[in-house]
């Protein structure tokens, strides 16, 4: 684009602020943030846009997108904001022949920033007060929730939640929503107070074993309770929760057992696992699960089921053996058949349930003894297993259907003739 010669020299300062009015974007509502540039010494504003949260690559683009409509300036000036790469305003640089300097923000602060502020604040402000009227607050406070979800700072996170229990006070989703962050962040005794409040504003709409924001702020309950060592009382919510609802979306069955081993319960969990058996007879393996249940099993003096269940577990993920006896684990870029298997479940159960091993000698050199037995059919299933990964880039491979049926038939094979 061919620009006019210049005598003096351009100078254009980038800046951005933050809005607390709600404005509509597509199916969310979102509290913006307004990226601006400015003239530097006349406060003249360039350009505008809003977008749903502060990021270096919105920036960049918003930046492209100015550069392409109102020409490149001399010098620009930009916020040296610790989160961002500055090889990104380098490269930038290079690309529009442009000098950015990287300032302190409070240089870029001056009497015609704030009028600019305001000019733009005005044009959202008018829009969020329509929006409310029009739309009202609880599904204004809905949409916000939804921008949550999408949104990767926790900071804006909890200010769209903030303004979504301002709109509606009550609103399930926007009180789980605080809770998960509270439980993220350690904030056990706030999480706990935002599930008991969820719980209770959803109780009156819940139907019966259907999933729903009930479910979720019971669930979140026994977390926060489990996270703050009042097993007893994560015991209770679990107990109580499933009985009620059975059908358990959220996956209470699979905790519970181990919540009775992590508290020394030995009997309570040989009558869960007893009513789960009837209870569940043709249940998801959950590898979890599976290792507490051979827990229960071995202390029950049952080695030959207790063998079959660490198998069955072994067989749900690799890593969780090997991590629980400090031994070498298979490669983590093997392919597996759902989350369960992969190595964050077992890092998360180690870390969660490691110690019901750890204080028990007798218990971990029998889980020894079954992994090195167990080894040698393993390290099949590993070399099987990692065929599959690499196979899985080869998606074009005009045979892929044919050839990846032939590789779940050579597991399903391996796994049949384990003499269980």
């Amino acid at each position: 684009m061919i620009q006019p010669l210049r005598t003096t020299r351009e100078v254009w300062s980038f800046d951005w602020f933050d809005l607390d009015v709600p404005i509509q974007f597509g199916s969310m509502f979102i509290l913006p943030t307004c990226l601006y540039i400015v003239h530097r010494f006349s406060g003249v504003l360039v350009g505008h846009e809003f977008v749903r949260e502060l990021e270096q690559r919105r920036a960049e683009l918003f930046l492209h997108r100015i550069f392409e409509e109102r020409g490149v300036p001399d010098e620009l000036q930009i916020p040296d904001f610790e989160e961002w790469d500055e090889g990104t305003w380098q490269h930038l640089s290079r690309e529009f022949h442009c000098q950015i300097n990287l300032v302190d923000r409070d240089r870029t602060h001056h009497g015609t920033e704030t009028k600019v502020e305001l000019q733009l604040s005005k044009l959202a402000t008018g829009s969020a007060e329509n929006l409310i009227e029009t739309q009202g607050p609880g599904s204004v406070a809905q949409g916000l929730v939804r921008a949550v979800r999408q949104t990767r700072s926790k900071e804006k996170k909890h200010v769209l939640l903030k303004k979504a229990l301002e709109l509606a006070p009550n609103l399930p989703e926007a009180l789980l929503e605080t809770g998960d962050l509270e439980l993220q962040e350690g904030e056990f005794e706030a999480a706990t107070e935002h599930f008991a409040q969820a719980a209770e504003a959803a109780e009156p709409l819940h139907v019966k074993d259907q999933p729903g924001p009930y479910l979720k702020a019971c669930h979140g309950q026994m977390l926060a309770a489990w996270q703050q060592g009042d097993l007893q009382q994560a015991i209770g919510i679990g107990e109580s929760t499933l009985v009620e609802n059975p059908t358990d979306y959220s996956g209470f069955r699979f905790l519970l057992p181990l919540l009775h081993l992590a508290a020394g319960q030995l009997e309570q969990a040989q009558e869960y696992f007893a009513w789960y058996r009837q209870t569940y007879p043709a249940d998801l393996e959950d590898p979890g699960l599976l290792f507490g249940w051979a827990y229960t099993l071995f202390e029950s003096d049952e080695d030959k089921e207790a063998l079959k269940k660490y198998r069955r577990g072994m067989l749900q993920n690799f890593y969780v053996a090997p991590l629980l006896l400090d031994l070498p684990e298979p490669s983590p870029d093997l392919w597996q058949h759902n989350d369960r298997g992969d190595l964050q479940f077992a890092l998360d159960f180690l870390d969660s349930f490691g110690g019901i091993w750890e204080q028990n000698p007798a218990a971990t050199r029998f889980l020894r003894e079954c992994y090195i037995g167990s080894l040698p059919r393993l390290e099949q299933l590993y070399e099987l297993r990692a065929r599959m990964a690499a196979f899985q880039d080869h998606r074009y491979e005009p045979d892929h259907r044919k050839i990846w049926d032939g590789l779940m038939a050579e597991e399903q094979r391996l796994v049949a003739g384990w003499k269980w």
